[in-house]
């Protein structure tokens, strides 16, 4: 049984928190993010979750129980409502963390990282959820935000919106009320404004554009809504479940996801089509019905298909594969890229394509081309949750490029790399070399010659110049029941 020890605040420095990412969880908790937040449980190992907060989204919101009635116009209600499909404020306790807890066990034999349960229960609050953008008021989630910005810590805090942004707006504002006027405002706005890093999949009430961006413009907000096209839903193509790079689209099959996500008692809670499930409370949430899903506006694909995680794009950045850099959204990860859309307000924005191994330009390639992936580990994840031995799990290798993170080169010159990889389980690791264009300066395609023994060589354009720069991955996959990848990145700087 699930029990709340205490409603303190958490210290200003997780003692377990190290350099792992520090983050918080807003969530209107609808199917999709329900997906996600089962992906995310199985990945708090790696993360240094600090709350997970209810909040409202033009899509849903709780009303005040006072039947105060509420329209904005282009939504998906024509005449004032009283709530609109509000799932409540308990299916993370008494679902996700209860099967959570049931799991933790088996969680913990594979990595002692993973927070206990009553830890993760501890961190959960209500915020600002009754109305689409409301934030005229303190709620006990907007107060633990608000209290983070505020610590010690150093760390920045990453602010995950799966839904829209006004509870973390009303942290803000809290902070702009207490200081603003103060000789202390203009070194608080600093500091929160480096300190905060909102990753939104999506902007998905006004709260950004009103106050947001206007009191806050230099807080980085990175709106990740298009990786909806590797995580969201796959409705108008009519083309079948075609999400994922052709050699990828297994992994969003139903076969695929009824037997290795779908599985136990967190698995069983993940959502895919017609598996028939639904939230409680949203009439909508018709996807999990094989009677009704025909009639709604996403037509439904084969049982069991993937549905939509539409909001792993907010956490995908943190991961840990090897070469993610979450302070730096300009190179790559399972989170894709992103490029600075102005000066004032501090927004970016995914990229629209990216080169693939043939030198094309691909559609949405940034999240793409980690999609299987991260799939496989999803699903080597979910395994461990029913896996008491450590040697009976997958666990994914650890790659390393030797010499430092940078390389001088002169153009014409051949630059050699050596590489490493361990693999806890002891299987074979392929190495493999590539260029991530993107990533670089110079824009032509590089030469590299895989030389074995986990070496290459890198032979730098004679037409590059002085100050440009040549991104190289080595990307290392072990030969486990699932195929676990990780990665590691040298920067060839032209002198």
């Amino acid at each position: 049984m699930l029990s709340v020890t205490g409603n303190a605040l958490p210290a200003a420095a997780d003692s377990r928190g190290g350099d792992r990412p520090r983050t918080v969880v807003t969530t209107d908790m609808e199917q999709d993010d329900y997906a996600s937040l089962i992906r995310y449980l199985l990945y708090t190992n790696e993360l240094d979750t600090q709350g997970i907060v209810y909040t409202s989204s033009k899509f849903h919101w709780s009303g005040d129980g006072k039947g105060t009635p509420f329209f904005l116009p282009d939504r998906e209600y024509a005449t004032p409502q009283t709530s609109w499909r509000w799932t409540g404020t308990r299916t993370i306790q008494d679902q996700a963390l209860r099967a959570y807890a049931e799991v933790y066990p088996n969680l913990r034999r594979h990595d002692p990282h993973y927070p206990a349960p009553n830890e993760l229960l501890s961190k959960v609050k209500i915020g600002n959820i009754e109305f689409e953008g409301e934030m005229a008021k303190d709620t006990e989630g907007s107060d633990l935000i608000r209290d983070l910005l505020l610590d010690r810590d150093a760390r920045p805090l990453y602010l995950q919106a799966w839904g829209g942004t006004n509870t973390i707006a009303r942290a803000l504002k809290s902070i702009e009320q207490r200081f603003a006027g103060t000789n202390q405002w203009p070194r608080v706005k600093d500091q929160v404004s480096k300190k905060a890093v909102i990753l939104a999949s999506g902007l998905q009430d006004e709260t950004y554009a009103t106050y947001i961006a206007p009191v806050w413009p230099d807080i980085r907000v990175q709106n990740m809504a298009a990786g909806y096209a590797t995580w969201g839903y796959n409705c108008s193509r009519g083309q079948g479940n075609v999400r994922g790079l052709p050699a990828d689209r297994v992994y969003f099959s139903g076969a695929w996801i009824k037997q290795n996500i779908q599985i136990g008692p967190l698995g069983s809670l993940y959502r895919s089509w017609l598996d028939g499930q639904s939230m409680p409370g949203d009439p909508l949430d018709i996807f999990g019905d094989p009677e009704r899903a025909p009639s709604g506006w996403c037509k439904p694909l084969e049982p069991y298909d993937f549905l939509s995680e539409g909001d792993n794009v907010a956490f995908n950045p943190l991961l840990d594969t090897g070469i993610q850099d979450p302070g730096n959204p300009l190179l790559g990860s399972w989170g894709g890229r992103a490029t600075r859309t102005g000066t004032t307000p501090n927004l970016w924005t995914m990229v629209d394509t990216e080169k693939d191994e043939t030198g094309a330009d691909v559609s949405d390639y940034t999240t793409l081309r980690w999609a299987g992936a991260a799939q496989n580990d999803f699903a080597a994840r979910m395994r461990w949750t029913l896996t008491p031995r450590y040697g009976d799990g997958d666990h994914a290798p650890t790659v390393k490029i030797l010499g430092g993170e940078t390389v001088p080169a002169r153009p014409g010159s051949t630059v050699t790399l050596a590489g490493r990889a361990d693999d806890p389980d002891r299987t074979p690791v392929q190495l493999g070399w590539w260029q991530y264009r993107e990533e670089g300066t110079y824009p032509g395609t590089v030469t590299i010659t895989d030389r074995g023994h986990d070496r290459a060589a890198v032979t730098v354009p004679s037409d590059a110049t002085p100050g440009q720069t040549i991104s190289v991955i080595l990307q290392g996959t072990d030969q486990g029941t699932f195929p676990l990848k990780r990665y590691d990145r040298v920067i060839i700087q032209v002198v």
